[in-house]
């Protein structure tokens, strides 16, 4: 069996441009990958299944497999997706599951990407058009998740634009759980900004100068408040208790980060906010 790591997806800034007719929303975003990961294998037994769809079969693992579902997850989904029209035997499907839910960091987006890599055959681009439809169709965060890296974000998800730069250090903690359907069902117009903000970072990144903190956050943070009473009252402990650490959500939460100056740092943070008895650890950007 074939293993690689699902990295966690971090917003540094998110911004609600408006409505579309489809219902999904226009957002830009500055998307970065962390060194934090769940593990995804799959194997393909010998011999094909004739006439019908291969059976899928799962296991899922690790420090948060209660938060997976068993019969209907993204994993299974993105198999399902990927292997209609490809001769296959029966499927196996391994996830051991270390990232929280309900976080904002986009774990079930990447093992689902994860899954598109493993099955969709030998040669496979993670920039090809047609896989990155693929992943659209699975959710907003699968292709962003598929292409990998640093991006610059636009349209509901699909417009991908490479950010090269140097790692960042920061702290990741999770204050409260946050449901993505609900935060932007109490998301109003008065929430919405335009496109400036994520863009202004992704230049100031891709031209290796310091990120300037007004420039960070999500403007799904309202909402995810709004909708989410024990993540706000989660945000406001955290912010009460370490004033001197700027916190800022991510994506719909209900994890935040703060930037660090360098890994000693991201740590020292982390473990005040542990102490807390917040879930934290330290992070750092990877360009995979």
């Amino acid at each position: 069996m074939l293993f690689i790591p699902a990295y966690a997806k971090l917003n540094l800034a998110l911004s609600v441009l408006g409505r579309r007719p489809d219902g999904r929303h226009d957002l830009r975003s500055v998307v970065v990958r962390l060194d934090w990961h769940d593990l995804v294998g799959a194997e393909v037994g010998e011999g094909e299944v004739a006439d019908k769809a291969p059976a899928i079969g799962v296991t899922v693992s690790g420090p948060a497999a209660t938060e997976v579902p068993v019969e209907d997850n993204l994993v299974l989904r993105a198999a399902r997706a990927v292997l209609p029209g490809r001769p296959a035997g029966a499927v196996r499907l391994y996830l051991e599951k270390r990232l929280p839910a309900a976080a904002g960091l986009g774990g079930g987006s990447a093992d689902a990407a994860a899954v598109l890599r493993l099955l969709g055959g030998a040669g496979i681009s993670t920039w090809d058009p047609e896989m990155l439809r693929l992943a659209d169709t699975l959710g907003s965060d699968v292709p962003a998740c598929l292409a990998g890296g640093s991006l610059l974000v636009g349209g509901a998800g699909g417009c991908l634009e490479p950010i090269l730069h140097p790692p960042l250090d920061l702290t990741v903690a999770v204050a409260g759980r946050s449901g993505t359907a609900a935060t932007f069902a109490a998301l109003t117009p008065d929430d919405w900004r335009g496109p400036e903000r994520p863009e202004a970072l992704a230049v100031l990144l891709a031209q290796g100068r310091p990120v300037a903190a007004e420039l960070l956050g999500s403007d799904l943070e309202a909402a995810a408040c709004r909708a989410h009473p024990e993540l706000a009252a989660g945000l406001h402990r955290l912010r009460d208790a370490l004033p001197a650490t700027a916190w800022h959500l991510t994506g719909s939460g209900g994890a935040v980060f703060a930037l660090a100056a360098g890994r000693g740092e991201a740590e020292a943070v982390a473990a005040r906010t542990r102490d807390l008895g917040f879930p934290a650890r330290a992070c750092r950007t990877i360009a995979a």
